[in-house]
């Protein structure tokens, strides 16, 4: 089944959405998930900001999409965390620019299979 809300997969017998955490009250729309042609209303969150933002940012792009705890820390600790590893490679390594580039892309990449309804690599709570 389809969430309602946002439109991600979920199991048919899930009492939550795995990406929105919208409740199931009602039956969820059976069938394919709304059609990305449709205006995103106020509220709603965009998966691609989603992703681009744990790109340019990896951390807040899970905050962004309502993570409490990414890796069992806050979301706001993991950019922190990446910014100083990230700095530091830069400093001591020559092909750093590399490395970064495979570290973003990592974050962004789960981040998006999560707005998916999927597990992903990064253990995240809501």
């Amino acid at each position: 089944m389809f969430c309602s809300k946002c439109g991600a997969k979920n199991e048919d017998n899930a009492t939550f959405c795995v990406s929105c955490g919208n409740k199931f009250t009602t039956p969820a729309i059976q069938g394919a998930p709304q059609t990305s042609s449709q205006p995103i209303q106020l509220g709603q969150k965009n998966a691609t900001v989603a992703a681009i933002l744990n790109f340019l940012f990896p951390g807040i792009g899970y905050w962004y999409w309502g993570f409490q705890k990414v890796a069992t820390i806050p979301p706001v600790l993991l950019f922190i965390a990446v910014i100083v590893v990230e700095y530091t490679l830069w400093y001591f390594l020559f092909y750093a620019g590399i490395i970064v580039l495979a570290i973003n892309v990592f974050f962004a990449y789960d981040l998006w299979v999560k707005t998916t309804g999927q597990k992903g690599w990064i253990e995240a709570t809501r």
